[in-house]
């Protein structure tokens, strides 16, 4: 077991790796008037708590404003108070959407994120984005509110389909390849342990993905300065293949191939190292997470026109200098879209 806390704005937050998800509810729940699970209706029985339990849509299916009334609803039903608690069980689009509901119902209540993929667990679950999908766009309604917990249960990755749990190693080469040296050289030197889901080597790379991620919150909570970005590697041009494919391609997929083209993009701005997009094709393959993928280039250019990150003619984009250490660069629109074309246009 590992366990750390990270501050907040709102207190601090506390994420508990490697431990019995029930166990650590009931402790919790003690502190609340009333509480609501809300779970991902893929793995509704297997969840067992004392708190009632609503199965809610998964997948990027679930993650629009129809299901936040849904929960809403449900929560004033059991009439939860400003005292009780949420507590999203699922992969990353149920912990968005049960956040956000959170967030917003009387205006905040606490919740609780129980990830259950492997991606949820070293991404979502922290960091305190919650939103949903609209107007064809990937989180553009969404507040930041922090988790009370974090609870990561690695059984719940026993029973989950390779595909999904090999996803979320785009996230964690991704804080590897941009800050972290050391989790970038754990990854390669333990691959075929991870894919095995050795419970002592992912306890260790989830907990130093989490602390990577926690110490970019603590200090730009607000995704207001510089500092945060650089979580965002990989999904400028990510998310918008998320979007022109339908959200047919895989988050990890997409992240692992917005990596590899912002990557490129850095080797021509001058600043990433040429041996860079080597490397992360390396590192990615050992994962099976650089398959060639046709892309509509000009459906990619035009949902990176609309990307949050975008002020004025510029994006801010975060790119590589060196294997765990990145910069931000200011981009302008026309000439991003231009780098795009030319080295993303076929990847890998």
């Amino acid at each position: 077991m590992r366990e750390f806390a990270y501050k907040s704005r709102d207190g601090d937050v506390y994420v508990l790796i490697n431990v019995n998800y029930g166990d650590a509810l009931e402790k919790i729940t003690e502190n609340y008037t009333g509480c609501a699970v809300f779970v991902s209706r893929s793995i509704v029985d297997r969840v067992h708590t004392k708190c009632p339990l609503i199965p809610v849509i998964d997948g990027e299916e679930g993650k629009s404003i129809e299901a936040v009334l849904s929960i809403v609803r449900s929560a004033h039903e059991l009439s939860i108070d400003r005292d009780g608690l949420f507590i999203g069980v699922g992969g990353g689009s149920v912990l968005d959407v049960v956040g956000f509901s959170a967030s917003i119902y009387l205006r905040g209540v606490d919740y609780v994120n129980v990830p259950t993929t492997m991606l949820s667990m070293v991404d979502a679950s922290l960091g305190g984005k919650t939103g949903v999908n609209a107007l064809g766009l990937k989180n553009v309604i969404g507040v930041i509110r922090q988790p009370r917990y974090v609870i990561i249960d690695l059984t719940f990755l026993e029973s989950l389909p390779m595909p999904n749990y090999i996803d979320g190693f785009a996230e964690v080469i991704k804080y590897g390849i941009t800050m972290d040296r050391e989790l970038l050289g754990q990854v390669m030197s333990n691959t075929d342990k991870l894919l095995g889901r050795d419970y002592g080597v992912l306890e260790e790379v989830i907990y130093r993905s989490l602390r990577d991620k926690a110490s970019i919150v603590e200090v730009d909570e607000l995704d207001r300065g510089n500092a945060r970005a650089v979580l965002n590697y990989g999904h400028t041009v990510g998310h918008a293949i998320e979007s022109v494919s339908n959200f047919s391609i895989s988050h990890g997929r997409a992240v692992a191939l917005g990596m590899i083209c912002e990557a490129r993009i850095g080797v021509k701005l001058g600043y990433t190292p040429r041996y860079v997009p080597d490397l992360l094709m390396d590192v990615l393959s050992r994962f099976n997470l650089d398959n060639r993928v046709a892309i509509d280039v000009n459906g990619l250019v035009n949902a990176m026109v609309r990307d949050k990150k975008r002020s004025g003619e510029f994006i801010k984009l975060p790119v590589v200098i060196d294997v765990g250490m990145w910069d931000m660069v200011k981009v302008r629109i026309r000439d991003l879209m231009n780098l795009v074309i030319g080295e993303c246009g076929s990847m890998p």
